[in-house]
């Protein structure tokens, strides 16, 4: 069974982003939503891609009390 809704594109690359949902697993009904499906993809491969190129910053560990 499938299902038709509508989702604000901000709402759908947050549930990508944290893993929720799979673009895989969505189906585009026109054009303009198999654009903007692909917008999204490409746009968290570029924010995975940056994440990795970051850095990582260790801070030493300091006992406050």
């Amino acid at each position: 069974m499938q299902v038709q809704i509508g989702m604000d594109v901000e709402k759908l690359a947050a549930l990508v982003r944290s893993g929720a949902l799979c673009i895989a697993d969505l189906q585009a009904l026109d054009a303009d939503t198999k654009a903007a499906l692909w917008r999204l993809c490409l746009h968290c491969v570029e924010c995975d891609r940056a994440e990795l190129a970051q850095p990582v910053m260790v801070k030493p560990y300091t006992d406050r009390r």
